[in-house]
C-alpha cells in the first residue's frame, strides 16, 4: 500500500510538472501604470490580431497566463494606445520589469514609452539580438538625415522649375547618392538576416518584423525557406499574404459601414446606380494616401456622371484627425471611419485601393488602382 501511494505521488508530480511545462506566465512589475489600466497581449503581425489575453494592472503589477503552441512574437500594451513591450512567447516563466512614460501621439491618442527589461525567455534574448541589428540601421538613417537635413529641407521647399534645377546641383546629387546607398544597405542587411535564418521559424518572423507589408517581390524570399519555416505560424501568415485568396475576378467581402450619425450603409447601397466603385482605405497621417487624392479627384470629376463612385474608409484611431483631413481635402464622395471593415478586408497597410464593379467583383487593386493606371483603367471601362 505504501509503495502504491509513493508511485501515485510521483505520477501526480510528474503530471503537474508536465502541465506546468506547457504553460507560460508573464508577470509584470512596471512603474507608471495606474491601477485599473487594461493591458492586452497581442501577436505581432501584419494583420490586426485578436488579443491572446487581457489583464488589469493592480499596484503596478500584472499577470498573463496561457499556453503557447508554437513560438510567436507578442506585444504587451495598453488597450487602444500606442507603444508596446515586445517579447517572444514561450512556455516558461517570463518577467517584465521597469517603467513606462505616458504621453500623447501626434493624433491625440495616448502613447506609452516602455522602458522595460524582459527576463526568463531565451527566445526573447535571441529576438532582442535581432532588434539590435535593426537599431543599427536606425542609427545609419539618423546619421544620413543629420548630414543632409538642410538639403532635404531645401528640396521640400522648392517646386516646379526651381526644384528641377536644384536636382541638377552637386549637393542634391550627393544627398540622392547617399540615400540610395542607405536603402541598398537596408535591403542587403535585412534580407541577409532573414535568409540566414531561412531554415527555422525565425526567417518568416523576421520578415514580418522588418517589413510593414509583403509584395510579390518577397515571394522569392519565401520560396527559399525550409518546410519547417514555411509551416511555422509566421510562415503560414506570410504565404497567405503573398498569395491572397481574393484576386481580380473574385468577389470582395460584402460590408456595412456607418456614417457619423450612426446610419448604416451596405456596399449594395453605396454601389446602387453605379458601374464601378473605388474603395480607398486610407488614413489622415498617411502621406502616400493624401498624395493620391488629387488624382482620385480628377477621375471622380471625369466619371462621376458615367457610373463611377468613390468610397473612402479611414483607419484613423482619432476621429477628429480623420474629420479634419476630410475637410482639408474637400472630399466630395462618401467617407467613413471603420477599422472593422479594414479588418474584414485584411488591410495591412494604407493606401489600399480596390476598384470593383457594381456587383463587388474586383477589377483592379493597389498599384493597378491608382495613379496613371487608375486613369487608364477607368478610361477603358467608362469610355
Amino acid at each position: 500500500m505504501l509503495m502504491k501511494r509513493i508511485i501515485f505521488v510521483i505520477v501526480s508530480l510528474a503530471m503537474a510538472l508536465g502541465l506546468n511545462a506547457q504553460k507560460y506566465t508573464i508577470s509584470g512589475s512596471v512603474e507608471g501604470l495606474p491601477d485599473g489600466t487594461l493591458l492586452q497581449l497581442t501577436p505581432m503581425s501584419h494583420e490586426k490580431e485578436a488579443p491572446l489575453g487581457e489583464t488589469t494592472v493592480k499596484d503596478g503589477k500584472f499577470l498573463f497566463t496561457g499556453t503557447a503552441s508554437e513560438p510567436i512574437c507578442v506585444h504587451v500594451g495598453v488597450k487602444d494606445a500606442y507603444g508596446v513591450c515586445a517579447l517572444m512567447l514561450e512556455n516558461t516563466d517570463i518577467s517584465i520589469t521597469g517603467s513606462v512614460e505616458k504621453g500623447k501621439a501626434w493624433d491625440g491618442v495616448d502613447r506609452y514609452g516602455w522602458n522595460t527589461h524582459v527576463t526568463g525567455s531565451t527566445l526573447t534574448d535571441k529576438f532582442l539580438e535581432f532588434v539590435e541589428e535593426r537599431n543599427k540601421l536606425d542609427k545609419l538613417y539618423n546619421d544620413f538625415h543629420e548630414k543632409y537635413n538642410s538639403v532635404i529641407e531645401k528640396q521640400h521647399s522648392l517646386k516646379g522649375e526651381e526644384l528641377n534645377a536644384f536636382k541638377k546641383t552637386d549637393e542634391y546629387k550627393a544627398m540622392a547618392d547617399a540615400e540610395s546607398d542607405f536603402f541598398k544597405t537596408v535591403e542587403r542587411t535585412l534580407n541577409g538576416l532573414i535568409l540566414d535564418n531561412k531554415d527555422t521559424f525565425w526567417g518568416p518572423l523576421l520578415a514580418t518584423q522588418y517589413m510593414s507589408y509583403f509584395s510579390p517581390e518577397q515571394r522569392e524570399v519565401y520560396n527559399q525557406f525550409s518546410d519547417e519555416a514555411k509551416n511555422s505560424w509566421y510562415g503560414r501568415k506570410m504565404k497567405a499574404e503573398l498569395w491572397p485568396a481574393g484576386s481580380v475576378g473574385q468577389s470582395i467581402p460584402m460590408f456595412t459601414v456607418k456614417d457619423e450619425a450612426g446610419k448604416a450603409f451596405t456596399f449594395q447601397q453605396l454601389a446602387q446606380g453605379k458601374k464601378y466603385v473605388l474603395i480607398d482605405f486610407w488614413a489622415s497621417w498617411c502621406m502616400p494616401c493624401r498624395k493620391e487624392i488629387p488624382n482620385v479627384k480628377r477621375q471622380y470629376e471625369l466619371y462621376k456622371n458615367k457610373g463611377f463612385e468613390v468610397v473612402s474608409i479611414s483607419i484613423d484611431r482619432n476621429a477628429a484627425a480623420w474629420k479634419k483631413a476630410v475637410k482639408e481635402e474637400q472630399l466630395q464622395w462618401p467617407n467613413f471611419l471603420s477599422n472593422e471593415v479594414a479588418d474584414q478586408f485584411k488591410v495591412k497597410s494604407v493606401p489600399t485601393m480596390l476598384l470593383v464593379d457594381a456587383n463587388g467583383v474586383l477589377v483592379a487593386e493597389n498599384e493597378d488602382a491608382r495613379g496613371e493606371k487608375l486613369a487608364k483603367k477607368l478610361a477603358e471601362l467608362l469610355k
